[in-house]
Formats: C-alpha cells, structure tokens, sequence
C-alpha cells in the first residue's frame, strides 16, 4: 500500500505536489498546536493553582490627641487639641474621644504635644465632690482680704504656694516678719477652677493676672488658722508667690523693724518740783538762830593744854618752864578762821616738846 501512495505521488505533477506539501504542512501545524494545548491543560489540572491569603481588617479609632503642650491647671480650648485616627490596639483605656468631652475643663497633670488625652489625665478625682475636695484632709479652708498689691497682682492662681508676710505699722515705725510659709491658695475671688492660663495665637498656654483680687482662700491647719485670724488684726497680710521649684520649702524666721527719721526727738528727764499744797502750815523757824560750829585749835605738852585758840579770838598761852629744856615760849598757832594780823615767828624751835594738834568741830 505504501507502494502504491509512492506511485501515485510520482504521477502527480508539480503544481499538485506543492499543494500537496503545503495542505501536509498546515495539518501538520494545526496536530502541533492542538498536542500544545492538550498538555498545557493537563498540566494546569495537575498543579492546582496557589490559594490567596486574605489580608486581617485593621480596626482604628478616632482619639484625642494634644496639638501643644498643656501646663497642669490649664483650661482646655479646642485649637490646644486635634483628632487623630489609631489602631485599637494602640489606643489607651480611658482615651477622649471627642473635643466636646474635655472642652473648658482643666487638666490635672502636664500634658505634652502629642500625647492622648485621657480621663486620668483631664479629670481630678475629687471633681464629684465639689470645693471640699480640693482641702487637704488635715487642713481648714481660710479667707482673708487681698488687694492688687498684697495679692501678688493677681498672679497667684488657686493650687499655688505662696508665704504670708505680717506687717505691723504706726506713725514713726514698721515691723515685718513672715507668719507662715509654703501655704496652699485654693480660690482667689471665689475661683475654684485653677485656671488663669490664657493660650496666644501660637497656641501657648501662658499664665494671666486676675484683675483686681479681693478674696483669697488658704487651706491651713487649725493651729495656724488661728495665728493668721489673731495677725490680720494687728496689722496687714502680704502674700509671696513661691516658684514652681523653690530652693528649700522653708526659710528661717526673721523680722526687719524701720524707724522713721522724721520721728522726734525724746525729751530729756527732769525730776518735778515738789509742790506744797497751801494748807499744810510752814515750819517756824526760831529767833535766835543757832551759832555756827567752829573748830578749835589745842596745843598739848605732855599732859597740860599750853595753848589754846578760837576762830575770832585767838589765844597764846606760856608753855611752863620744865627743867632741862629750852623757856622760851611757843608761838601761837592761829586756827583757819584767825585774825590775818597775827604772824608767826620764823624763831626756830630748841628743845621744845612734842606737840599734838588736835582739832575739834
């Protein structure tokens, strides 16, 4: 059979066989392609093509979140904050969530730009309980008057420590000493909210003056309630606003007394005159006034008086004559009060006696 094909092919003429060859061609390309594709399909059923693996759904939520950093007693403005979209894991419990919920409300603690807000760190613990919440438990709460000056100008603001300096004054002089040291102000002018931080344009919370202070309320221990009752009737109270980090909680007492140089003069002591009431009658004095005392001059010899004188009449006595001694007599010795005309001889004196001289009042 295979014979009789050849022959058959030798018969044909030329124009047969290219047609021929080119239908042997074209069958042969279609059996090529269709073998192509029948092992490309068995390959895919064999290899099962990849399974693709669902990506997990991240849950986020919207938060509070601080645009600037906020100092502790801040009242709380929208343009501090700004809303922020976090995983859920990531969120902290307690987290605000809307600007409504922390909008006009002070802060307890220092929040920093970008920290997020939450309810530990927005709300005190004794917001329920009102003013008596904000007094430590072993104090009182105390008002005084305050002004613009001994208010400190306004710049302490309730949750401050301030010093309370007593001034004692008169018309020439003033005394100052301080009366009690790093005392908590709960309210100034009846403000309990802790605030007085304004925000600027940057959006800075910067701390302001409350105008014209007339009130100002400390939290005290009774004992010092009544040392600072009894000390705003003695003179008047100044309060010292102390820095957020003092060197020492306290200082050590001290007092600073000024005189006025405008202050007179105190008048020397005179010893008053005794006055004789009229009715108590005078002494009498008597008519024959007494003589005055005079001295009297004696001379003595052994045991005889050998001369004897008076201020007004002098008197010389001869010395009598002892044997074995000079006779010559003694010359009169004038008292103080002598008859100036009386000399003394400058004759020296020979085996004369010892002479005492006595005087007598």
């Amino acid at each position: 059979m295979f014979q009789k094909i050849i022959n058959k092919l030798n018969d044909l003429r030329p124009k047969q066989l290219l047609m021929l060859a080119a239908i042997a061609g074209l069958l042969m390309f279609i059996t090529i392609i269709v073998g192509m594709n029948m092992m490309t399909k068995q390959e895919v059923a064999i290899i099962p093509p990849p399974i693709e693996e669902e990506k997990p759904v991240i849950q986020t939520t919207q938060v509070v979140v601080a645009k600037v950093n906020i100092p502790p007693r801040t009242r709380i403005q929208e343009s501090m904050l700004q809303m922020k979209e976090l995983p859920v894991d990531m969120v902290p419990e307690g987290a605000i969530e809307s600007f409504d919920a922390v909008k006009n409300v002070q802060v307890r603690v220092s929040i920093f730009s970008g920290d997020i807000l939450t309810i530990q760190k927005v709300f005190s613990e004794s917001t329920d309980e009102g003013f008596v919440g904000e007094i430590p438990a072993d104090c009182r709460a105390i008002s005084i008057n305050v002004n613009e000056v001994t208010g400190v100008g306004g710049f302490a603001k309730p949750g401050d420590k301030v010093d309370l300096l007593l001034v004692e004054s008169d018309k020439y002089n003033a005394v100052s000493n301080i009366l009690l040291q790093n005392v908590l102000l709960l309210s100034v002018n009846q403000d309990t909210t802790q605030t007085g931080n304004v925000i600027t344009d940057e959006g800075i919370a910067k701390p302001s003056a409350i105008h014209n202070p007339s009130i100002a309320t400390f939290a005290l221990p009774p004992e010092d309630i009544l040392k600072l009752i009894a000390a705003t009737k003695l003179g008047e109270i100044y309060m010292m606003l102390r820095p957020s980090n003092p060197r020492a909680n306290y200082v050590p007492e001290m007092e600073y007394a000024l005189e006025s140089i405008s202050k007179p003069k105190p008048e020397p002591v005179q010893t008053p005159t005794p006055v004789i009431p009229s009715n108590v009658p005078l002494p009498e004095i008597p008519a024959n006034a007494l003589e005055p005392v005079v001295p009297k001059i004696d001379i003595i010899a052994g045991d005889q008086i050998v001369q004897s004188s008076t201020p007004n009449t002098p008197t010389t006595t001869t010395a009598p004559t002892i044997t074995g001694r000079s006779s010559s007599a003694l010359p009169a010795i004038p008292s103080g009060t002598a008859n100036p005309s009386v000399t003394i001889p400058n004759t020296p004196l020979t085996n004369t006696p010892i002479v005492n001289q006595i005087t007598s009042n």
